[in-house]
């Protein structure tokens, strides 16, 4: 009896599956922060930091009053200044997603 082999035609393969688009953008992310180079970090003086609350809960107000993306972003960002070191990576945190979802939203487009 002789072998018999069989050939299978493959369908020609698709585009592949179309990436997260949450993980292409911290993709990007990571690349930005590779570029971003040095900076000092260094205490806000409770003046500064007392100046930089009122901007944060100025924003938060006009943000709640109109549901506008400055308004949001300036809110986080003034109160990443306000807040203290123990308090600052999740304010940096809530400002990143600010960020990352209007990126996604103009990707959506």
């Amino acid at each position: 009896m002789a072998d018999e082999t069989t050939e299978t035609e493959q369908a020609p393969k698709k585009g592949g599956r179309k990436p997260d688009p949450m993980t292409q953008l911290l993709n990007e992310l990571k690349a930005a922060v590779k570029e971003l180079g040095d900076y000092e970090v260094a205490d806000i003086e409770p003046s500064l930091r007392r100046g930089h609350d009122r901007r944060a809960q100025a924003w938060a107000e006009a943000f709640g009053k109109s549901g506008r993306l400055d308004g949001l972003l300036l809110s986080r960002a003034f109160e990443a200044l306000a807040c203290f070191e123990h308090e600052r990576r999740h304010a940096l945190i809530q400002l990143a997603a600010v960020a990352l979802n209007e990126a996604a939203r103009q990707d959506a487009k």
